[in-house]
């Protein structure tokens, strides 16, 4: 399966955003929309790591972020880049 890559600097970060192009249940996911989503994300978990973003059908979209201890975490973002909420996983 081919994959592309596009790299982005955000804060000081470089952040890698790998597309999936034969996915058929998501919307696309464009590398500036992820980059954004990224941002928002990482202002409400500054220190975090961005380990992928998804988007769900409706076009909201999930940051899976890895804190600095190691952490994983959920962060919702809507269409309007608003941070609805977030979700620590257990270990």
């Amino acid at each position: 399966m081919a994959t592309s890559t596009s790299t982005s600097t955000s804060a000081g970060r470089i952040l890698w955003l790998r597309t999936r192009p034969l996915v058929a249940a998501e919307p696309d996911l464009t590398a500036d929309v992820a980059v954004q989503v990224a941002t928002v994300a990482l202002a409400d978990h500054p220190g975090a790591v961005v380990d992928r973003i998804e988007v769900d059908p409706t076009g909201f979209c999930t940051a899976h972020l890895v804190t600095r201890s190691g952490v994983r975490v959920l962060v919702h973002v809507d269409r309007d880049l608003t941070v609805l909420g977030w979700l620590a996983l257990a270990r």
